[in-house]
């Protein structure tokens, strides 16, 4: 196989869905080409990863792109919300355009940035030079800040400029810390001078960088990309951005943007440990974590919004990822690398379900959305057992996760840190099993414009495919899925 040759067509796939709404001016023509894209490009993720653990890198283009175990992870989980998100959208839109939520204008816009935002997060994982992956992750911030705003609101206005400001300002961080990563190689009178961003070249000879400069370098990546991620206190474009999206784009932005940026953190997260010593870059990923697992927690108690409430969770997710890779082993790195899966497939499950309910209530008030098991049996539930598998509710793949990273802790002699984590999770379980049960079998009241019945199967068979999974992770983790996860602890450490 030409990887050169498959990695374009790969690429071209989600580029050609994007201009589907101006090729053929027929929305349905644009649905299904959106849909057909994001199913070749689950294949195709599926085929880089097979390869990427046979080769262990692909690399390929002068190594302008290097594919390891690590990168065909990312690009394998915004594959799986891709497929996903795109398949719930044609019901979502079509019931938007029903409600005169947007037209088909609209439509054909928010297809074309659906495609390109599914692009530029493929590309990420792909690209071995820091500075390129910078620019590439601001483009996702382009072209998603054209799709918080598909339902053309003054909220929805006032989320994208906010997303658009935050996010900006923390890569320009993130750009600072670049260049400082740079120069931390180019020490005039250095025996030995690193003159590259590759993040392969960097790695390899991270003994020779400054370590002055490159403990101050990484506290501006963390910071620059942890706005992206959703890390505390750098999150506070998140909640806005995720409620005003329509619910396809809220799931992509929850649980694929967020994992692309973490994966930037960790690139040099492995650089900065092998310069300074694991320590330092450790210290900085548990401090923010813990913080930001607290910062959601408290945003989930508080909350009175659907899709709010699970951005909320969202940047609790972050959190615990981030604690996990700061606790480091075995455990740690492998539970975070699990979370990520997990969240993953959990969050499309309370998205697509928040869609639901939104176009049936016609609000997202959680006090106002009252008795959906006896509405919508079959969303509520999806949506009482995806809660269940999003707050680590055994048997469920986030149980898992969860317990390995409590157990990497406990390991490390870290009480105190523990006690914090099991007391925020358990917070955190009590608020949204709380409000989510208040959804499903709380008292309606008679409404004669709420309709009993659920959507077609196109709204519900994305929140079931996901579901499932969870379910059976939660059973039963494979060999390969445990060998991969193995392999990217290595990569991470090495």
């Amino acid at each position: 196989m030409d990887m050169q040759i498959f990695i374009i067509a790969f690429l071209t796939i989600p580029l050609l869905a994007s201009l589907a709404p101006f090729i053929v001016r027929n929305k349905r023509f644009a649905e299904y080409a959106s849909l057909v894209s994001s199913s070749l490009v689950l294949i195709g993720s599926s085929i880089i990863l097979y390869l990427s653990v046979s080769l262990k890198t692909i690399s390929i283009f002068n190594k302008a792109i290097v594919i390891d175990e690590f990168g065909a992870y990312i690009i394998l989980l915004v594959g799986i919300v891709y497929f996903l998100s795109s398949m719930y959208g044609i019901s979502y839109m079509r019931l938007a355009i029903e409600d005169e939520k947007m037209t088909d204008k609209e439509l054909g816009r928010y297809y074309l940035f659906l495609n390109l935002f599914a692009l530029t997060m493929l590309i990420a994982p792909m690209i071995n030079n820091m500075a390129i992956y910078l620019i590439d992750i601001e483009l996702t911030t382009i072209t998603s800040a054209f799709l918080v705003v598909t339902e053309i609101t003054e909220k929805s206005i006032e989320a994208a400029w906010k997303y658009i400001v935050v996010v900006s300002v923390g890569l320009s961080l993130a750009l600072l810390g670049t260049i400082l990563f740079y120069l931390s190689g180019n020490i005039p009178g250095s025996a030995h001078i690193v003159s590259s961003l590759d993040w392969t070249v960097l790695s390899s000879h991270a003994a020779y960088l400054n370590k002055d400069i490159v403990r101050f370098a990484f506290v501006l990546i963390v910071i620059g990309f942890g706005t992206k991620v959703g890390l505390s206190p750098m999150h506070t474009w998140l909640p806005d951005a995720h409620s005003e999206a329509p619910s396809p784009v809220s799931s992509m932005l929850s649980a694929s943007l967020l994992n692309t940026a973490m994966y930037g953190i960790m690139r040099y997260f492995s650089i900065a440990g092998k310069d300074v010593g694991f320590g330092y870059p450790k210290a900085i990923m548990i401090v923010i974590g813990v913080f930001t697992i607290f910062t959601g927690v408290m945003g989930i108690i508080n909350q009175k919004s659907t899709k709010r409430l699970f951005a909320y969770s969202s940047i609790e997710h972050m959190g615990i990822i981030s604690l996990g890779f700061g606790l480091g082993g075995l455990f740690g790195t492998f539970g975070a690398l699990l979370q990520m899966l997990s969240h993953s497939l959990a969050k499309p499950i309370m998205f697509f379900g928040s869609g639901n309910l939104l176009h049936k209530y016609k609000t997202k008030d959680i006090r106002k959305i009252k008795g959906v098991f006896y509405v919508m049996p079959k969303t509520a539930f999806l949506f009482s057992i995806g809660v269940l598998a999003l707050i680590g509710a055994p048997p469920s793949v986030t149980f898992i996760s969860e317990f390995l990273i409590i157990l990497q802790s406990l390991k490390n002699g870290y009480y105190i840190v523990t006690i914090i984590l099991v007391s925020l999770l358990v917070a955190a379980f009590v608020g949204l099993l709380a409000k989510v049960g208040s959804i499903v079998f709380g008292k309606a009241d008679d409404d004669p414009d709420i309709q009993k019945g659920d959507f077609g199967p196109l709204s519900i068979l994305p929140m079931a495919l996901p579901l499932v999974v969870l379910i059976i992770l939660g059973f039963y983790i494979p060999a390969n899925l445990h060998h991969l996860l193995i392999g990217i602890t290595h990569v991470i450490r090495k």
